[in-house]
């Protein structure tokens, strides 16, 4: 392994090869430690430096144009207004780098295969690319190929990332208010609850993209392909602010596993008419709350709790509600169309099961003339249910105790599986 000093001798024969002067040598090292090195206002342009270590290193406004720097290591580096045009960051860990202005046109940060050696064999692995949580905020990332990198928690506010190959990258929780994302491609893309106010998205493919719970404010999709995208239509009525808000930070607490954000606590409020397809609200609280006519179309709402709830005349077509607490409510003439009432796997500290299935709660709830057509309860209480006149057709009571629920009027025969009492 080279010595710093042998490093840093390279480094100044690459100025001189780079300024054609006698004595210059293109700087070629592999996996070399240039870890919290201070290299300010220089110029590694086309440097080869696979796998080099930069972790922590401060490297502002240098010229990192046309490096290879595959699999190379730069967390948590300062990278201010430095430069990347067409560089090969295959494979490399940038996690929480300062990449502020920096210009990164045309740079590949697709996944990168690497020769991993375990005894006397050897075996290719695939690593895809880190920048979760880096800071790229006003970076010119123009027709870069980021395919599949994890940018997940990225600071990318007012970035120019037109043209650029997106596909698949995960975006999740991350900033990207005021972006030009003009002609990106951002099929099947992990955007839930990234912040995309004021972004620009004219010729944007973000079909088959994940769009629960992101800020749209502000955003124009009229001209983006949204085609089989999930959350990604516009709501009837726009959320007020601090519905919206609450919203907001529910998705930050989701994203970032409770480190930051806040669980929606909604509890009392009249939210009559409101939309919230499409979101991810797992774990939100709307006890005692209004929601008649409110629309949960595609909604996650896992682990909820809608406790003596007024949800007359309700729209959650293909909601998932596993484990919800829904004790009491008032579900008359809802739309429960393909709705999933099912378990959650509680786990210990280590995320190991421990056997115990937090179920669905649907004691003493009201369902009388609501439609759940091809709805699946498994397992969930339902002692005291009122289904009177419900469409339950295509319904799957599977294990579901309905001794003491009332069916008058059902069209019981038309479930799809269950065991109904008294009847054969």
């Amino acid at each position: 392994m080279a010595s710093r000093s042998d490093l840093i001798d390279a480094i100044k024969k690459h100025q001189m090869y780079l300024n054609q002067k006698p004595g210059g040598q293109r700087m070629q090292l592999r996996n070399g430690n240039l870890s919290r090195i201070k290299m300010n206002k220089i110029s590694l342009k086309e440097a080869v430096l696979p796998g080099a270590n930069f972790i922590q290193a401060s490297a502002r406004e240098v010229c990192f144009d046309f490096c290879d720097l595959f699999g190379a290591n730069f967390v948590e580096a300062d990278l201010e207004g430095s430069t990347f045009e067409r560089a090969d960051l295959r494979g490399a860990n940038m996690a929480r780098t300062n990449l502020r202005n920096a210009n990164l046109s045309g740079i590949d940060l697709r996944a990168g295969i690497m020769i991993v050696v375990e005894g006397s064999q050897e075996r290719p692995v695939k690593k895809a690319t880190d920048m979760s949580n880096a800071d790229l905020e006003g970076a010119v990332m123009w027709g870069a190929n980021m395919a599949g990198t994890n940018m997940s928690g990225s600071r990318l506010a007012h970035t120019d990332m037109s043209d650029a190959n997106m596909f698949a990258v995960n975006l999740e929780g991350a900033d990207l208010t005021g972006c030009n994302l003009n002609g990106a491609k951002l099929r099947n893309a992990n955007l839930k609850g990234a912040k995309l106010a004021g972004c620009e998205l004219v010729g944007a493919d973000l079909s088959g993209a994940n769009l629960r719970n992101v800020d749209m404010k502000d955003v124009d999709l009229t001209q983006a392909n949204t085609s089989h995208s999930i959350g990604g239509g516009a709501p009837a009525e726009p959320l007020v602010d601090d519905i919206r808000e609450l919203v907001n930070g529910h998705s930050e607490w989701l994203s970032t596993g409770g480190k930051s954000g806040m669980p929606m606590i909604a509890a009392g409020r009249d939210l009559s008419g409101m939309d919230f397809s499409g979101m991810d609200l797992s774990g939100a609280v709307f006890d005692k709350c209004i929601l008649r006519g409110t629309l949960f179309v595609d909604t996650i709402l896992a682990m909820c709790s809608l406790r003596e709830t007024d949800m007359h005349k309700i729209r959650m077509n293909g909601a998932v509600m596993d484990g919800v607490r829904m004790t009491g409510s008032d579900c008359s003439e809802g739309i429960f169309q393909g709705v999933q009432f099912g378990g959650i796997d509680q786990r210990d500290k280590k995320g190991q099961k421990t056997g115990t299935v937090w179920r669905a709660d649907l004691t003493d709830v009201n369902f009388e003339q609501a439609d759940l057509r091809n709805a699946i309860f498994a397992e969930a209480q339902m002692n005291g249910a009122n289904l009177t006149k419900a469409n339950v057709a295509g319904v799957a009571f599977g294990a579901t105790d309905l001794s003491n629920a009332e069916l008058e009027g059902a069209n019981v025969g038309l479930i799809l599986n269950g065991y109904i009492p008294g009847k054969k």
